[in-house]
């Protein structure tokens, strides 16, 4: 998958601009900080899940004084081309493909698929259950049009249950049918988010020593209410057994939307033990192991985003994590310092971004 050109009306600090990139090739973004390096790779970003990495407001990627922005983007993926465009204006989202508007979020998702690493990543291990779980869903929802479809009527059936535990004298009945509908959902995400974690962390463990050095083992252990062998009565007489707490709490206290992935570092907790290196590699890892259970699944490698990779990694692992990298995969690398030319053994592009205005380099580079 590549992105051919890319284009940006009124987007974060971009008036006007236009991008066309090499297939297959490394692009390295470098400036120094706040001069738009970063927006690019939030662009695509957003193009392949509706979302900013940065912020939950989509207001805030328009750029000053103006009411909305503009995405275009030519897409090759299995040798066709796909035009995309997303216009946003406040929350209010417009999606098309060649020109026809799309109607569902779930047929614009995904057409591009690009994988992100950036700083703000390094808070996987500590953060909430939920932030964990977004980082299962977002890439499972990229990989199964089945998955995003189950867990959104899940959450529908959750909302519905939840407003019906809220009445004055909640209807058991009514409470019960909505349950029956939830397991059902839950079966198919529990067995979906449990075989993506196995094979997640079959691909990470096979990469994290490239980055370690050592024989350190990372691993992930998924936490949820039931075992993917029970069956649909035994969920429900875990629904009866907290039905009582729900009610008085008017709240759903079961189901996997409390699930949570537990990451370990020699069978240790990594939010523990873990230095800010090991996690840098262990996400590295987890990263990359992603990106090829991508190309196995779908036949080509997506697009792949690193935001300041390179920082708190020393010059070894740098160069390791670009030998890493698959040759058929499309790269973007922003940094705030000059990488050696000499480094990549591939096609490579540097631009220089300053105050919104990118300027490919032309000449060579030498290591200093």
């Amino acid at each position: 998958m590549n992105i051919k050109k890319l284009k940006f009306y009124h987007f974060r600090n971009y008036d006007k601009a236009s991008f066309s990139f090499e297939k297959n090739a490394v692009h390295v973004l470098q400036g120094k900080n706040a001069q738009g390096k970063t927006n690019i790779v939030e662009g695509i970003y957003f193009l392949s899940l509706l979302r900013s990495f940065r912020t939950n407001k989509t207001v805030n990627m328009i750029r000053h004084g103006q009411s909305s922005f503009v995405i275009e983007a030519e897409v090759e993926t299995k040798g066709r081309v796909e035009e995309l465009k997303a216009a946003v204006s406040g929350t209010k989202k417009q999606l098309f493909r060649f020109n026809d508007p799309v109607a569902r979020y779930s047929e614009f998702v995904g057409t591009v698929n690009a994988v992100l690493f950036c700083p703000d990543d390094m808070t996987l291990f500590s953060d909430s259950p939920a932030a964990r779980r977004k980082f299962i869903d977002m890439e499972l929802i990229k990989l199964s049009r089945s998955y995003i479809a189950t867990l959104s009527h899940y959450q529908k059936l959750l909302k519905e249950r939840n407003q019906a535990l809220k009445q004055p004298c909640p209807d058991q009945t009514l409470i019960g049918i909505y349950t029956k509908q939830m397991i059902a959902d839950q079966k198919i995400i529990i067995r979906q988010r449990a075989a993506f974690v196995k094979e997640l962390m079959e691909k990470a463990q096979k990469l994290y020593p490239f980055f370690s050095g050592g024989e350190e083992k990372i691993d992930a252990i998924y936490e949820t209410f039931a075992k993917e062998e029970d069956t649909e009565t035994a969920m429900e007489k875990m629904y009866a057994k907290t039905l009582e707490r729900d009610i008085q709490y008017k709240n759903t206290q079961l189901g996997i939307h409390k699930d949570d992935f537990l990451f370990l570092l020699n069978g240790m907790p990594v939010v523990q033990i873990a230095s800010q290196g090991q996690k840098r590699s262990a996400l590295l890892s987890l990263k990359l192991g992603l990106a090829q259970i991508i190309y196995e699944k779908d036949g080509q490698y997506p697009i792949l985003l690193l935001d300041d990779v390179f920082s708190e990694l020393d010059q070894d692992r740098r160069k390791k994590l670009i030998e890493m990298l698959p040759h058929e995969m499309q790269i973007f690398i922003t940094s705030a310092e000059p990488i050696p030319k000499d480094w990549f053994d591939r096609p490579v592009k540097f631009y220089e971004i300053e105050n919104g205005t990118v300027k490919e380099e032309t000449h060579e580079r030498t290591e200093e």
